[in-house]
This record gives C-alpha cells, structure tokens and sequence, in this order.
C-alpha cells in the first residue's frame, strides 16, 4: 500500500470575529505569532520539515505559514490554494489525491475549522466529525488514496509543543 503522508496545521490565533474585520482579513495576534514560534521549534527539534507547505488564500493561514516558513530553515515558501477555504471535505481529499497521484508526499497543509475536523474524519473513514483541531496544532495522517482511508499516526496541540 503507496500513503501520502499529510500534516494538518490549523491556523493560529488570530484577531476575534467580534472586531466585526471581513473572516478573510483577520490577522495573527501576538499570541498567534508566539504559538508559531512554539510550533516552529518543536518541528525543528524533532526534524520535521515540511515537503510542500500548502496553505488557504486567507490573511490568518498565510500568515501561519509565512511564520513556519520563516522560522523553520529548509522549509518550502507555503503555496495558496482556494481548496483550502470554506471548501468540502469531499472537494478537498479529491485535490489531495491528484497531487498525491501526481507524486507528490509529505504535505503541510495550513488552514480552517471546521474545514480540517471534517476532511480528517472522512479520511478515517467517518461522515461525522470525530476529530477537532485546535489552533495551531498538527495532526499527521497516512492516507492510501486508492481505498481513501487514512491512519492517525499523531496529534499534537500546540500547549504541548514546549
């Protein structure tokens, strides 16, 4: 059995909703940048450097994975795609499998909620969210595209990335 290996980085703390800011504009926070520095060097520690960093148009995920990018050396420039905003978990493992069919592996990709919670529970075979992923957490699957399921190899919150 061929897997793609796919990392899930939800963006971090960004400004709140209640600003009354358009939901693409929102920026990071302090505490947003202070969580990417964290994740940044628990990756480094452990030598997990991300292939291909894919990440949503949005400000809050691009900055995300400008940050990782900026402070994990032999990290890739983080590449935008829509697919990764407000987008169904069945549009998104479909874009996942063409660029895992086209040989590409170990992708970082940066984005949203409920968006990652929905697309990761299908990719462990569930309809219905099993998962939540928290600000500036990673969580990495094996997936085999041909059958379409996936395996939980970790989860990590960011508090516990120190």
């Amino acid at each position: 059995m061929e897997t793609t290996t796919l990392t899930f980085l939800r963006h971090a703390t960004a400004q709140d909703r209640a600003l009354g800011l358009p939901d693409e504009s929102r920026r990071l926070v302090d505490k947003g940048k202070k969580q990417m520095q964290r994740v940044a060097d628990f990756c480094k520690q452990r030598q997990l450097i991300p292939a291909y960093l894919l990440c949503s148009p949005l400000v809050r995920a691009r900055e995300t994975a400008q940050a990782l990018q900026k402070n994990l050396s032999a990290c890739p420039n983080p590449k935008m795609v829509s697919w990764l905003a407000n987008t169904d978990p069945d549009t998104m493992q479909a874009e996942l499998e063409k660029l895992a069919n086209s040989g590409l592996n170990d992708l970082w990709l940066v984005g949203h909620e409920p968006d990652f919670s929905s697309l990761i529970s299908q990719l462990l075979g569930r309809r219905e969210a099993i998962i939540k992923v928290k600000k500036a957490s990673l969580i990495r699957l094996e997936v085999d595209f041909q059958t379409g399921i996936g395996e939980l190899q970790w989860s990590i919150p960011n508090t516990l990335m120190k």
